[in-house]
This record gives structure tokens, sequence and C-alpha cells, in this order.
């Protein structure tokens, strides 16, 4: 994908359009991005793609916060007023809760769900931006379990059950030893990445590796081409709201900023609580 907040590549959109030339690409690739923006804002979100947060806020009194982003990964450190909190141990029958923080479980499939940090035996104490939360989400596939083929060629594409691979965050062996990403050819213990399929050398041919990656949903990429689509074909009818087809029937066009197909399906994506 040509930028990162892209939601398709150019392929995808092209075949979508079955368009065949590359005489519109640059538009189309404009198009892209145009309209993958324009989504990120309708469901008021930055970014979808495992990305890295920290959120200072203000304290309240309360036991929990709803975290701005999601799905969450994970939560590197939760800091208030100064005193870090870390994370409570499960709760064991008989015994009592320890003070730390608990993070709401995620939904495995897409949408998800926003979610909340809540601390037991603690407060989020009132105060002016008195409360730090450092923590990762994005929609990410963690430890993939692949086997790198025994034989030429010692490559393995993502799996990429809820959507199209879009970045990678890392490759690790069975015993959670990382392999290192490389641009040329790998070596024993390296790999490269491209839209998806990963490359290994010879050296590692057989070896149980684990796949980590950010993915784009589904839901959001036939969003991102059915708008993309329309406001292609729009270049054909701009400023017309009918048109006349021999005097014998009137054809009407759909003339809304966002069509409503895409209104609803980016609805269960769309953050409706802002803190």
């Amino acid at each position: 994908m040509a930028s990162p907040f892209d939601l398709v590549s150019l392929a995808e959109l092209k075949n979508w359009l079955d368009v065949a030339g590359t005489d519109d690409d640059v538009l189309l690739a404009g198009l892209i991005t145009q309209i993958s923006r324009a989504i990120l804002n309708v469901i008021d979100r930055p970014a979808i793609l495992p990305s890295a947060y920290t959120e200072i806020r203000d304290g309240g009194n309360d036991v929990s916060i709803m975290l701005r982003h999601w799905p969450v990964i994970g939560v590197s450190s939760c800091i208030v007023d100064g005193v870090a909190i870390p994370p409570s141990p499960p709760l064991v029958v008989g015994a009592s809760a320890q003070m730390g923080y608990v993070l709401d479980p995620s939904n495995v499939a897409p949408p998800g769900a926003m979610q909340r940090l809540s601390l037991r035996r603690f407060l989020f104490t009132r105060g002016l931006q008195n409360v730090t939360i450092s923590y990762s989400a994005g929609y990410q596939i963690t430890n993939e379990s692949v086997v790198i083929p025994s034989t030429t060629p010692y490559s393995t594409s993502a799996q990429a059950p809820y959507g199209d691979w879009a970045s990678d965050v890392g490759v690790v062996y069975s015993d959670g030893l990382s392999l290192a990403a490389v641009t040329g050819n790998p070596a024993a213990g390296q790999y490269t990445v491209v839209n998806g399929i990963y490359n290994f050398a010879q050296g590692d041919a057989g070896s149980a590796v684990l796949l980590t990656y950010g993915y784009v949903p589904a839901d959001l990429a036939s969003c991102c081409m059915d708008w993309a689509a329309e406001r292609y074909a729009y270049r054909s009818r701009i400023g017309q709201h009918s048109k006349s087809l021999g005097g014998q029937e009137t054809m009407a066009f759909i003339v809304k900023d966002i069509p409503d197909f895409v209104v609803s399906a980016l609805t269960p994506y769309r953050r409706v609580v802002t803190p």
C-alpha cells in the first residue's frame, strides 16, 4: 500500500473496478488515500494498524478509564500521581484481590469494542493530567504458527483470517528467539516480507516460527473500495442528479457525501465514547 493509512492496495481497487490499464493509476492511488483518510475521520480513529500510544488523562476518583484506542494489544505502564501501578495478578478463590490494573478482554474478531483499564484496591485519583497510560493497540494477529517449508522456496504466506496483511510486527522461533527482518537475501535467523509473503533462508528450512502482523479488517477495505468506486464513477456525471435515457426513462444517481451502505458498515468501528 502506498500510504501507511491506505486501507486497500491499488491492485485490489483496480480488480474491483475491472480496470486493466494504467492510465488512471495516479488518480486511483490518490482516491485510495483520500477515501482511507476520510474513513478514519468518520470512525474517529487516527489509525487502525498496531501502534504505540501514551494517554495523559485527568483522574476523577474513578476505578476505570476507557482507553481511546482498540483493540488493545498490551499495556506497558500505568502511572497515577507518579506511582507506577503493576498489573493485578489473577483472582484466587479464598484470597484477597491484590492491587493493580486489569484490562478488559478484547474481541478476537473485528470490529472489537473499546476497552476499560480498571484498578483493584486503588483509584484514578482526582487531579489534572495526573494519569499516564502507555499501551499498544491496533488490529493484529499475534503469534500465528507456521512451519517454514523444508524445500525451496522457503516462503510462507500470512493466513490473514480477518483481512489483508498490512504491516510486519515480527517473527520469532517457537522458543521465543527473534528473527531479524532484512531487505536483501535472508541468512539463517533472518527473513524478508512483502505483502504478507515471508521468505526465509535454507538454514531455517523446516523450523517452526510465529508470525505477528497488522491487518486491515475486510469490512474497512470493502468500504474503501465501494466509496472510491462511487467517486471514480462520479467523474462522468459531476453535478448531475439524474439523466434522461432517450426520453423513455430517467436514471437517478446517488448524491451523498458518504454512500448509505458505507455508513452502515462503518458504524461498528466508530468510536462512540471520546473521554
